[in-house]
Formats: C-alpha cells, sequence, structure tokens
C-alpha cells in the first residue's frame, strides 16, 4: 500500500511539472491545426469524383497531417520531459527512496498517456468528419494504419528522448526532426542497407504500415524504452 501510494506522488509530481501551462498551449495549438486541416481537406474533395475515391483522398492526406504534427509533438515530450528543467526531479525523489530508473519509467508512461488522450481526441475529429463523405466508414485497415502512426511517433519520440541524455540540449530535438523528414520521404528499397535502415527506423510505407510486420514497432518501441533506462541508469546526473 505505502508503495502504491508513493507511486500515486511521484505521478501527480511528475505529471504538475511535464504538463504545464507551455505544454497544454503547444497541444492545443496541435490539436487545432491537425483539426484545421482535416476540415479544409473535407471542403476541398471534388464532389464530381466518386466516394471511394474522395474517401481514399481524405483519409491519406489526413494520414499525412496526424503523422508529422503527432511525431513532432512526440519528439518534444520526450525530449522535453528528460531536459534540465524536469529531470532534476529525480532529486525530489531521493527523500522517498525513489530509483532514478524507475523516475524515467513514470516519465515514459506518462508521455506515452498524454500523447493517447490527444490521438483519441484526433481520432474523434477524424471519424465525425469523415461522415460528411458518403459510404465513409472507420474499418479495421485505418485503425490498423493510425494505431502505427501513434507507435511510430512514440518512437521517434524515445529516439528523441535518447538522444537529449547523450547531447544534453535541444539539438537534439532538431537532429531527430530532420531525421524523420529524412525517413519519411525514403522509398521502400530491396537491398541490405536499406533493411537495416527500416529494423533501426520506424519507417511506413505508402499505406502508412511498417515495412516489416507491424508488430515489429512495438517490439521496436520496448527495446529503446530498454535503451533509454540503460543511458540513464548510466548517466551522470550532475549537470
Amino acid at each position: 500500500m505505502v508503495k502504491y501510494m508513493k507511486t500515486i506522488k511521484i505521478f501527480k509530481l511528475k505529471l504538475l511539472y511535464l504538463f504545464n501551462k507551455r505544454s497544454i498551449i503547444i497541444f492545443i495549438i496541435v490539436f487545432v491545426i491537425i483539426l484545421f486541416c482535416m476540415i479544409i481537406e473535407i471542403l476541398n474533395l471534388d464532389k464530381h469524383e466518386n466516394d471511394e475515391v474522395l474517401i481514399e483522398e481524405y483519409v491519406n492526406n489526413s494520414y499525412n497531417f496526424i503523422y508529422i504534427l503527432l511525431s513532432f509533438l512526440s519528439m518534444y515530450l520526450f525530449s522535453y520531459s528528460i531536459s534540465f528543467k524536469n529531470d532534476f526531479l529525480v532529486y525530489l525523489l531521493i527523500p522517498l527512496n525513489v530509483k532514478k530508473e524507475k523516475s524515467l519509467l513514470i516519465s515514459i508512461i506518462l508521455n506515452i498517456l498524454i500523447i493517447l488522450v490527444l490521438f483519441l481526441f484526433i481520432f474523434i475529429s477524424f471519424s465525425y468528419l469523415g461522415l460528411f463523405i458518403s459510404g465513409f466508414v472507420v474499418k479495421y485497415e485505418i485503425i490498423k494504419s493510425l494505431i502505427c502512426i501513434l507507435v511510430s511517433a512514440y518512437i521517434y519520440g524515445l529516439y528523441s528522448m535518447a538522444l537529449m541524455q547523450v547531447l544534453k540540449n535541444n539539438f537534439a530535438i532538431v537532429v531527430m526532426m530532420g531525421l524523420f523528414i529524412l525517413c519519411s520521404n525514403i522509398r521502400f528499397e530491396k537491398n541490405v542497407l536499406s533493411y537495416l535502415l527500416y529494423l533501426i527506423l520506424p519507417i511506413l510505407n505508402d499505406n502508412y504500415e511498417c515495412i516489416f510486420n507491424n508488430w515489429y514497432l512495438l517490439i521496436l518501441m520496448i527495446i529503446i524504452i530498454t535503451l533509454n533506462v540503460i543511458i540513464y541508469h548510466y548517466r551522470d546526473l550532475n549537470f
């Protein structure tokens, strides 16, 4: 019971520092931009096309907006949570006998949950706006692609967190965003170097699904979480 109450206190403390006024404003801005882009997409659809073409155009373009903005937000949030401003909280947790690895895992879990909440709002908006197109239905393929986009955003965020631990400055976010843009424009090639790149980075195909089995994204996510914990374990916390 004592351990449970201690964990709740840590969650509350982390949440207060992580989800501050600036973060809330950024989240609102990202959501509004995505919503605005989807609305514009609906309004610009050529009504003379058949319903299947309209649905495909709306879905694919919406995927693109969501993928880019959600990934950028994830990179910012994961990096911000490990920056000096938030990471010094580990010192406040020492009196509670909390291991620093546990502190990091709590930050990761909070990041995942916060982004998930935003994603659910985006998903609801996406589904509702799609109803303005005759014949639109949220099929399994759509849900699968959106989940791949979400997990991919998590992975880029976790990579950004690891890079922030190594570089210890905001340049880590710029590097990861540049890498994301580069990977988003890579076309699938069947050669050894390409496959090695696809193993390391969450590169999605034209249907916004993993080049490999979609479960690989989850495996890659777990691997990078472990990598972050290992780096944090050996990291010198003297800033």
